[in-house]
């Protein structure tokens, strides 16, 4: 019976009016739904440029004071040995460094935003090192010191700089005049810095195995 009675009922077809309005309907709203996300991708791709730059940004002027400090302790360290020397240096020391407040940092991914968060540990550390250096170094070597840390902070920061712009599309940094030999400056530094470490290491190396050639070694073991 309700087979002979289905059989009676209009079947429908493409053309029906229910048919094309559910059509239409499934088709505008994909449509929109297409819509809103390519307008959510566009203000994504807006904010990470816009977080990204700001960052850089940052990591720019960081780097810049970093070179200012290294100015100082190079004057810190002309001074003549002595109570001004120890004056002088006490201004002298690796800056503190802190991202801008309320930077959209939901927008970049999780890689990123580790390597970033931990550029700012990186220089804490190296401050807390060069003050500790302080209470038991001499003013010129704190100076020296400084200089050295600052340089490798600097050229850090702009490394960071630059990868971050790059990621995300910002804009490239064109530095002025008076930075445009930043980072050559920073990397001849630090390379003419660490030859002189190693050729100090080596002297004191030396120093240390020729004074002691005339060290006889036990012919005991102790205790015996």
């Amino acid at each position: 019976m309700l087979q002979e009675w289905l059989e009676y009922l209009p079947r429908p077809g493409w053309n029906t009016p229910i048919t094309l309005a559910l059509t239409s309907a499934t088709v505008g709203s994909v449509v929109t739904l297409a819509w809103i996300t390519a307008r959510d991708g566009r203000e994504r791709r807006r904010h990470q440029r816009d977080t990204s730059l700001e960052l850089a940004l940052s990591l720019e002027s960081y780097a810049r004071t970093c070179r200012t400090m290294m100015h100082k302790a190079a004057w810190a360290a002309s001074e003549p040995v002595g109570t001004m020397s120890r004056e002088a240096s006490k201004g002298v020391s690796i800056p503190a460094f802190a991202y801008p407040d309320k930077l959209r940092w939901d927008v970049l991914s999780r890689r990123v935003i580790s390597e970033l968060r931990e550029y700012p540990a990186t220089a804490h550390a190296a401050r807390e090192y060069v003050e500790a250096f302080r209470e038991f170094g001499e003013p010129v070597d704190l100076c020296g010191q400084v200089e050295y840390e600052c340089a490798k902070a600097a050229m850090a920061a702009l490394a960071l700089a630059r990868t971050t712009r790059r990621r995300y599309g910002a804009a490239t940094w064109k530095p002025g005049a008076k930075d445009s030999a930043m980072e050559r400056e920073l990397s001849d530094f630090v390379a003419n810095a660490e030859e002189k470490r190693k050729e100090s290491l080596e002297r004191r190396t030396g120093r240390t195995v020729g004074g002691r050639s005339d060290v006889q070694p036990f012919k005991h073991p102790l205790g015996a």
